[in-house]
């Protein structure tokens, strides 16, 4: 009877101490909010700490009122009894004695068995959220406000994953510990993993302290793997914080280790579908928010998926793993970052950087070209220019040779042999002559010396000389030629009066000598800021692709006049329709 009472009295002292750490049961006011929350497993220890932990700071920060919280630890060693739940239900009963909880969290199946069984002598009607990895009450002892929430995890389907990743695989250690929760999973593995005794063989480390089982992975065959479920009491009764024991078992595990959580991944699991516990504190929090606020609970019974398939890259390598064999949608964490990836900024710049200046080398080099080719035509113009020049010389050469200075030769000869003997009818026919000869040769002089310089265009200006330009032609040909010259306003420079000029000039040569026209039309007009002159005539026409060497220095040359006042110059021609030429002169900056 005294030890029954000490075992009491140290059950009492061991629910008091288990309570949450710097909570103070008696110092909460009565308006806050009060959330219970009970811990299956030590409130410190995996894997339920995770989904706590977002649960308590999510929910404080979305609801924005007071939330006094209070944690009891159910489970950590010698698991429930009655004995054990009167005690703890009196603790509470005793804290709740002016208040009572708003919403219970249960994280494991003895809070939700717990206070389904205790519920009315603590608090009546709060309502439950629970989740568990198998172990939940039936839905006919939930009440109307509660929400149970069962993680679908499956052993067959991590057996399936370890041989599809390693296929040689034949012995299966599955890690979970002493408690009796840890237990109860033990028994629901042996039940599901029986269809694969025949190929497959299993050991399991219910009994087993830490250091045994780090000795028995340390045996293990090469053909081997190990499933880490929970560890967190070991068979000497040690509770391991956190994840201690998967942190030991990983160092010195000669095969890989697949996990359950998805926390567990980057800790030295392999991964696989595993239990989110990030997405499980969400769904907490989504169920007290509602009940806290007076909202209904949706789904009061409805299972929680496991995650996509999730693998570290590191625990990849290190066993050899062919990512090929990875089940298709797999997510891949912890992959060290490419080239790419750690410098994206830097090599965006640089290929800026380096586009830019080639394409700035490119537009150079273009240019350079142009330039170039530019250079060669405008020396290959003005090589032809001087050629026609020295042709134009030579023909004006050897007619003034040829033709008026044997035609002058010739009349002095005549003018010596007149003599004053002779009879005066015969005298005056050879002086009229002479005289005929004389206008005739200065009338050559006088062509000769306009096709040198044009002075009419100085002295009478642009507009009179180019009607005497093509009255001139006209009277040389059977060409028609319709005019329709305007006159100019103001004094139009000389260098743009020059140009006009020479272009309808080489344009009506043309038009007569190569295009063989009927019909030419001019028109002439000044708008006081161009000249505009058009000679279009009905000739043959050309293909300017295929310009004629004699075509091409008389087209280069205007191009060239007009150019050189900052002029365009068009010229449209379609053989057999004939040609257009058109020019338009600015009366702007050096042409004023």
């Amino acid at each position: 009877m005294a030890e029954f009472s000490f075992k009491l009295r140290v059950l009492v002292i061991a629910s008091i101490l288990l309570i949450m750490p710097g909570t103070n049961l008696l110092s909460q006011t009565i308006d806050s909010k009060q959330v219970l929350i009970l811990n299956t497993y030590d409130g410190n220890a995996a894997p339920y700490e995770t989904p706590k932990e977002i649960f308590r700071a999510e929910l404080q920060r979305q609801f924005g009122g007071p939330i006094a919280f209070h944690e009891i630890n159910l489970d950590a060693q010698g698991g429930q009894s009655e004995a054990r739940d009167n005690l703890t239900a009196e603790l509470l009963r005793n804290h709740y004695a002016d208040t009572r909880p708003d919403f219970v969290l249960s994280l494991g199946p003895s809070g939700a068995r717990f206070w389904l069984g205790q519920r009315e002598s603590i608090s009546g009607q709060a309502p439950l959220a629970a989740f568990a990895w198998g172990g939940l009450p039936s839905p006919e002892d939930q009440r109307p406000g509660d929400a149970m929430r069962l993680i679908q995890f499956s052993f067959s389907g991590v057996v399936d994953d370890i041989l599809r990743l390693r296929p040689g695989t034949s012995h299966v250690v599955i890690v979970f510990g002493s408690s009796p929760a840890e237990r109860a999973l033990t028994v629901a593995a042996k039940k599901e993993l029986g269809a694969y005794s025949k190929r497959l063989s299993f050991e399991y480390t219910n009994d087993m302290t830490l250091h045994d089982v780090q000795v028995t992975l340390e045996e293990l065959s090469e053909d081997s793997a190990v499933f880490y479920g929970i560890f967190n009491v070991d068979a000497a009764g040690v509770i391991l914080p956190r994840e201690a024991g998967l942190s030991a078992m990983r160092s010195i595990s000669p095969v890989p280790i697949f996990g359950t959580f998805d926390d567990q991944v980057g800790r030295g699991v392999v991964g696989g579908r595993l239990i989110p516990l990030q997405q499980m504190g969400l769904e907490a929090v989504a169920l007290g928010l509602a009940v806290l606020r007076g909202e209904p609970i949706r789904d009061a019974r409805k299972p929680v998926e496991l995650s996509t398939p999730v693998y570290d890259w590191r625990e990849l390598k290190r066993w050899g793993i062919d990512i090929q064999r990875l089940p298709a949608g797999s997510e891949i964490r912890h992959r060290p970052p490419s080239l790419w990836d750690q410098y994206t900024a830097w090599i965006v710049l640089v290929i800026t950087v380096v586009t830019v200046q080639g394409l700035l080398l490119i537009a150079l080099l273009k240019q350079r070209h142009h330039r170039r080719s530019a250079e060669r035509a405008q020396v290959k113009l003005s090589g032809q220019l001087i050629n026609a020049y020295e042709d134009e010389r030579r023909v004006i050469a050897r007619e003034l040779h040829d033709d008026v200075t044997q035609r002058l030769a010739r009349l002095a000869i005549d003018a010596g042999m007149i003599s004053h003997d002779q009879n005066r009818d015969t005298l005056d026919d050879e002086l009229k002559n002479l005289r005929d000869e004389l206008a005739r040769v200065s009338e050559d002089v006088h062509d000769v010396s306009y096709r040198l310089h044009p002075s009419l265009v100085e002295d009478l200006g642009i507009s009179t000389a180019l009607r005497t330009e093509y009255q001139r032609v006209q009277k040389y040909t059977d060409v028609r030629i319709k005019a329709n010259i305007g006159e100019t306003r103001g004094q139009i420079p000389i260098n743009a009066a020059l140009c006009a000029y020479r272009v309808c000039q080489a344009a009506l040569n043309n038009a007569v000598r190569h295009a063989r026209a009927d019909n030419i039309e001019i028109v002439f007009e000044h708008n006081g800021q161009a000249l505009r002159l058009e000679v279009s005539d009905d000739g043959q026409g050309f293909d300017k692709a295929q310009v004629t060497p004699g075509r091409g220095i008389g087209l280069s040359s205007m191009r060239q006049r007009v150019r050189l006042l900052g002029g365009t110059l068009s010229i449209r021609s379609v053989r057999g329709e004939g040609t257009s030429v058109s020019a338009v002169l600015p009366l702007t900056g050096d042409n004023q």
